[in-house]
């Protein structure tokens, strides 16, 4: 189920475009497609392939941090402070 707020994008490292270079189309798509579906629910889909779920699983840091920048992006705004950034380092 779609969380109806969650992030919008997460920041593709250069790092993985070799992953995604290595793999067959078919599993690259499905592979991306989990990520967008992981940053909409926060929950790890089902049904993946063990080599998806391998390459699923490198995404992970990327998308965590998109969680964890959407989150202080949002804790920003509650508390009126525009003007800070909001980068996780």
């Amino acid at each position: 189920m779609v969380k109806e707020k969650h992030p919008s994008w997460f920041k593709m490292k250069l790092e993985r475009r070799e992953l995604i270079k290595q793999l067959s189309p078919e599993t690259a798509v499905n592979v991306l497609l989990a990520c967008w579906d992981f940053l909409e629910t926060g929950e790890k889909p089902v049904g993946l392939s063990p080599i998806e779920s391998v390459a699923f699983s490198a995404f992970m840091p990327d998308m965590k941090e998109a969680w964890e920048r959407y989150i202080q992006r949002i804790n920003a705004k509650a508390y009126g402070n525009r003007t800070t950034s909001v980068d996780v380092e």
